[in-house]
């Protein structure tokens, strides 16, 4: 059985769509599409508008500063946050490797998209990273016969971009008049593709991008809005390597101009202020060092079997530096079994053998107990002494002393002791003897101990 061709299959699906309904979705879709492309078109060509200025649009009027403070993070001090000390200048005479270890903040700072926010750190992208190969500049001259100064576009921290773009503008402008000759925006934005420059640029960045267009002079400008007036940073790098140098000032929306333009000539030199040999020692490649020659291989003399094999090892100087000594000492003994106290005071003469050995004589005026009442004395001591060094980086050291006398009248003393010395100069020393007992043998056979802490305050002669 033959199917007609004009009807639908059962198993076709049916669509049922009135003439005139279809033509009016035709109609709203071809017109959306018609305005859709209008409005992006005008938007483009807007924004177009607002990223390129020609020198005309300086009449055009900045826009108000907001009310409230928009200052990068990076801003420090109420100066840095609203101005408030005015137009400042404040340069420095760090060199170029300085400003690079001081760039840190700088080269991370968030760079402002076009509602003048902080996006981030952004950087340049380009092929070649290298910054010592220059690229071609408008106009290619040499820095150190032709003034030229670069200007990098200024960075507006939530404020309108135009802002941003009247205050770049403003300093190409200014440096023109100062004399020197501008390199173009498009040259300059080759330059820092040719680094990949961080963007906002740091001191250290700013010095490079301008040795790369072979520039002078290169500046930068930093803008943000503090309690309805706008705040300026300015920062200049020269190729001389002097910089880098900073100015700072506030202004309204109507001397915006004027403030930036008196800025810019208190930040950037003179064309006439140029350290020629200076540019000499970063335009000239240093001389290539010699390659290290490998040092000659010691000769061994092989040693004849049945030989004397003499090690000869140098022996550390141990003569004291000043031999003898005068001191003044003070001593009291406390009784350890039977309770008495004996003073002594009176002086010693010491004669240094080594650093650390002496020996020395010592007398005494004794004030005793006595049976019933306080007796006077003299006791004469031998005393040999060992010092020992605690630390070597410490000039402190522990006297360990060992002194027999006789006490008339009374019998034969002997005194050991460990205590402290420590230098108060070259010829001073002050020592304590913390651990000092004493043995006194008495004329019945007995011995009475004594602990005997003393104080010196010893002169070498």
């Amino acid at each position: 059985m033959r199917r007609d061709a004009r009807r639908p299959s059962r198993y076709a699906p049916t669509v049922i769509a009135p003439k005139p309904l279809a033509r009016l979705v035709r109609l709203l879709l071809v017109g959306s599409w018609l305005v859709g492309t209008l409005l992006g078109g005008a938007s483009l060509g807007g924004s177009l508008a607002s990223a390129q200025m020609s020198g005309t649009d300086l009449a055009a009027p900045v826009p108000r500063p907001p009310s409230g403070s928009t200052a990068p993070a990076d801003a420090s001090g109420s100066a840095a946050a609203d101005g408030s000390a005015g137009p400042t200048d404040a340069p420095s005479n760090e060199s170029p490797s300085a400003a690079g270890d001081a760039a840190g903040d700088g080269a991370t700072d968030a760079a402002p998209d076009a509602s003048g926010e902080s996006t981030g750190g952004a950087t340049v992208d380009a092929a070649d990273a290298s910054p010592d190969a220059s690229v071609p500049v408008d106009p290619a001259t040499d820095p150190a016969t032709v003034p030229v100064a670069l200007v990098i576009d200024a960075a507006a921290y939530g404020v309108d971009p135009v802002v941003g773009q009247h205050v770049s503008q403003r300093m190409r402008l200014t440096a023109e008049e100062m004399g020197y000759v501008v390199v173009s925006p498009e040259a300059t934005i080759a330059a820092a593709q040719r680094m990949r420059m961080p963007y906002p640029p740091g001191p250290a960045d700013l010095w490079r991008v301008t040795y790369v267009a072979r520039a002078r002079r290169g500046a930068f400008a930093r803008v943000w809005a503090h309690q309805g007036r706008y705040v300026f940073e300015i920062s200049v790098a020269s190729l001389d390597g002097t910089g880098p140098f900073f100015a700072r000032g506030t202004s309204g929306a109507e001397d915006l101009h004027q403030v930036v333009a008196e800025l810019t000539r208190q930040a950037m030199p003179a064309i006439d202020r140029w350290d020629a040999e200076g540019y000499q020692r970063y335009a000239t490649a240093p001389a290539a060092r010699p390659a290290p020659t490998t040092p000659p291989a010691p000769t061994v003399t092989p040693r004849v079997p049945g030989s004397r094999l003499v090690v000869e090892r140098r022996r550390r100087d141990n003569r004291p530096g000043r031999r003898f000594d005068l001191a003044l000492q003070t001593e009291i003994g406390i009784g350890v079994d039977d309770q008495f106290v004996n003073a002594l005071v009176g002086g010693r003469f010491g004669v240094r053998i080594t650093k650390t050995i002496a020996v020395g004589v010592t007398l005494q005026y004794a004030n005793l107990r006595g049976r019933g009442e306080r007796v006077s004395n003299f006791l004469p001591m031998i005393l040999v002494e060992n010092r020992v060094r605690i630390s070597r980086r410490l000039d402190l050291t522990v006297p360990l002393r060992f002194a027999i006398g006789y006490l008339p009248f009374n019998g034969p003393v002997v005194r050991f002791s460990a205590g402290l010395n420590l230098p108060v100069s070259s010829r001073v020393e002050l020592q304590l003897d913390v651990l000092a007992p004493t043995f006194w043998i008495l004329p019945s056979e007995q011995t009475a101990v004594s602990l005997n802490p003393a104080l010196e305050l010893i002169v070498r002669l």
